[in-house]
């Protein structure tokens, strides 16, 4: 990577075991391996995780969507 896409941790919960996610990376790998259902939020964060990667969006906004996506999902979470 050639700066660093990382952003203010956002504790989440899913299927009993906590994590925290630091980075564009964690979110978008959580997003793709670890979400319960691929809600229309899901979809929208994982595609902003991509255009971080095209220089399109920035770190924030991923971490705006990942939280969107976990209220639109029920999934605990703290930030």
């Amino acid at each position: 990577m050639s700066k660093r896409r990382s952003f203010k941790p956002v504790k989440i919960t899913i299927n009993g075991k906590t994590r925290t996610v630091y980075n564009v990376v964690q979110a978008g790998n959580m997003l793709l391996s670890e979400w319960p259902e691929q809600t229309p939020a899901a979809k929208a964060a994982e595609l902003l995780v991509l255009d971080v990667f095209n220089d399109a969006a920035g770190p924030e906004q991923v971490r705006r969507a990942f939280i969107t996506a976990a209220k639109a999902s029920d999934i605990k979470f703290s930030s």
